[in-house]
């Protein structure tokens, strides 16, 4: 909310390529879709104030004493500035601590930083609005089929099961092969809803829990969970062996942002190297606790990892917490072949504006995991310490909206 008050009445706090961004999400945000939007904005209205001061006693409360002995900063005045932080440009509490706020002269950047609500809620939908954007990045059996016919190399998938039926002719016989398998939703966001299932001898395959099932119940169970969405099937990805001890034993992936340039060519914005740490053998995503490191464009090489940021014990970390490997200065294999394919990529899903790609460097080389039509760049912006709303990445959005505008002020918000 204040961030809309901000835009409207102090514009010039934010950098031309934000503002443009904001005042869209602004459009979007006062043109509410359906019953649920129009209570959002009622709930938003009615606890904002009380919301922000929870939610800054309680940050205050979690960081507080780590971040006053590594910054010199006052509980005191961390509070103070996750409130000012708050009514000055919309950025709520935890991105104080996640974009390291209370570091000397930092707080003036804050209005430099997209946040989900202008990205995913306001310039992407406006964007795949005005576009007519409609190739498959949201369903995975659609995506690595779409991949294929345009040989764009992504993960293949073994088989699908739609309400208790595997696909006609997808699997021979409708056996489980004899294989590592990856589980998870067509329609998934964020790891959600995935299993790894291991395959051991007679049949049988484990979970990372420990659970064993024979084949014929792994089936079952895997009809049985189609029935309330549909899941796919791909065999059990593996880390290239040159980054293999940079894994927990999950799927590494780096997460890269391509966005379209003024010729409409794709063009690389960013990139981290997602790593899975602790118990979660699954999933390498950052929500479920793990690390990314930014990766320097040009030669592939690894900085420092981080964590989400919510915790400031968190901090940065130059070797994998499990493995004890070295991250810092580490080169990936293939890079320059990871940053062909995305491009390729980009231009076959040319509707889209903007994708998040997830990538799997294996030992044959660089395949596509998934793309994704409203990526998070909260989380991006913390590893490369970038605020992208003065960036590349703003500029292209930014262009991309003042283009379209006729085109999705005429059709409306929704």
């Amino acid at each position: 909310m204040a961030l809309l008050v901000n835009l409207a009445l102090r514009p010039a706090r934010f950098p031309e390529p934000a503002r443009i961004i904001g005042r869209a999400y602004a459009y979007r945000f006062w043109r509410p879709a359906n019953v649920d939007e129009w209570l959002d904005i009622i709930l938003a209205f009615l606890i904002w104030p009380f919301g922000i001061l929870a939610c800054a006693c309680w940050y205050t409360r979690k960081n507080g004493g780590i971040v006053a002995r590594q910054s010199g900063r006052s509980r005191a005045l961390q509070f103070a500035d996750q409130l000012k932080l708050s009514v000055t440009s919309g950025l709520l509490p935890p991105w104080y601590y996640i974009f390291e706020l209370y570091r000397p002269g930092e707080l003036g950047r804050a209005p430099a930083f997209l946040t989900r609500g202008e990205t995913k809620h306001g310039a992407y939908l406006l964007l795949a609005k005005a576009r007519s954007s409609c190739s498959p990045l949201g369903d995975k059996v659609r995506f690595e089929r779409f991949c294929k016919e345009r040989q764009v190399r992504s993960l293949p998938t073994l088989f699908s099961i739609y309400d208790g039926k595997l696909v006609p002719g997808a699997l021979e016989g409708g056996a489980l092969p004899p294989v590592d398998l990856f589980v998870k939703p067509v329609r998934g966001r964020g790891g959600n809803g995935a299993e790894r299932w291991d395959y051991v001898a007679g049949s049988h395959y484990r979970h990372p829990s420990g659970e064993i099932l024979s084949a014929s119940r792994l089936a079952e169970r895997l009809r049985a969970v189609s029935r309330t969405e549909p899941y796919l099937v791909q065999q059990r990805a593996q880390n290239h062996p040159l980054i293999a001890d940079l894994s927990n034993g999950a799927l590494n992936t780096v997460r890269m942002i391509s966005c379209l340039d003024e010729q409409e060519q794709p063009e690389i914005i960013g990139a981290v190297l997602r790593m899975a740490v602790g118990r979660n053998v699954t999933v390498d995503n950052v929500h479920a606790g793990g690390i990314a490191a930014p990766i320097d464009l040009e030669r592939g090489l690894l900085s420092r990892a981080t964590y989400m940021g919510i915790d400031s014990s968190e901090g940065w970390i130059d070797r994998h917490p499990v493995t004890g490997a070295t991250i810092t200065g580490r080169a990936l294999p293939n890079w320059q072949e990871l940053c062909d394919l995305v491009r390729r990529a980009h231009s076959a899903f040319q509707d889209w504006a903007v994708v998040g790609w997830d990538v799997a460097i294996m030992g044959d080389g660089p395949r596509l995991v998934e793309g994704n039509s409203g990526p998070d760049i909260d989380l991006i912006q913390r590893p490369l310490r970038m605020a992208f709303g003065e960036n590349r990445l703003g500029e292209l959005l930014a262009f991309h909206l003042r283009q379209s505008e006729p085109a999705w002020r005429c059709q409306g918000a929704h």
